[in-house]
């Protein structure tokens, strides 16, 4: 029978890493045995006294470094013929370098639809048509179904709209925040999402479709609108949830 312990804070060490070291020492110590299904991530939570978010982040992180074995349409599986040792190191390794893509998304929200109004007020026509081709490479590339291609010209298309601002303060921090889609905690979760049904890239590219259009139009409102519907899918995405909360 699975039991979690409350998670309290720990200076400097995020939730994420404090719940996959929980579970991880709970292998090691045979008390979770290799082969066996995890409880649903809803009873985790509960037990933990955590954020469905965070746990998200906590299993990815296992997943990465092959400590849990995730099977489409059943759930999480510890996975057998472990060493614990390696995989510790390699999943230290992992959260250390990788910010919480949750946290991410909320401070990019809050970012960019403030910023999206400033870059359709100073923008030029020449901002625009770059934004407009960085658009069009994302949505030939999204189609053909290549997904690292797609995630780099997403931050392209991102960018081109910061830069539009003239501002280097708020294109410095966007660039920051952009850059987290390259640490491995982000593009797993992202990618498993769309293994699953390679389709659901569509459903961003009809979002983004709507952001370039707004921009274009200079249409501050119906931009904001699709960015904010943007940042609702991709945390629906990758953490299997709607308008989920800290």
């Amino acid at each position: 029978m699975f039991s979690f312990e409350k998670v309290t804070h720990v200076k400097f060490k995020s939730k994420g890493a404090i719940i996959a070291e929980q579970i991880l020492l709970n292998i090691k110590s045979g008390k979770y045995p290799a082969g066996i299904k995890l409880p649903a991530e809803r009873v985790i939570a509960e037990q933990m006294g955590i954020s469905r978010p965070s746990l998200r982040e906590a299993i990815s992180a296992l997943q990465i470094v092959g400590i849990i074995e995730s099977r489409p349409g059943d759930g999480n599986y510890i996975a057998r013929n472990l060493n614990t040792d390696e995989r510790s190191f390699q999943l230290k390794n992992i959260l250390e370098e990788s910010d919480s893509p949750y946290e991410i998304l909320q401070a990019r929200r809050v970012i960019e639809t403030g910023s999206v109004r400033m870059a359709i007020k100073e923008a030029t026509d020449e901002d625009i048509q770059k934004i407009k081709s960085a658009w069009e490479e994302k949505y030939k590339i999204g189609l053909a179904g290549d997904y690292n291609a797609y995630i780099r010209l997403g931050r392209q298309l991102h960018l081109s709209i910061a830069r539009a601002t003239k501002n280097r303060i708020i294109i410095a921090v966007i660039d920051r925040l952009l850059n987290i889609t390259s640490q491995p905690l982000w593009q797993n979760m992202r990618q498993l999402h769309y293994q699953k049904d390679p389709s659901r890239i569509k459903q961003m590219l009809d979002i983004h479709d709507r952001i370039v259009n707004a921009v274009q139009a200079r249409d501050s409102d119906e931009a904001i609108r699709a960015l904010e519907a943007d940042f609702d899918t991709v945390i629906e995405q990758i953490y299997h949830l709607e308008n989920v909360k800290e």
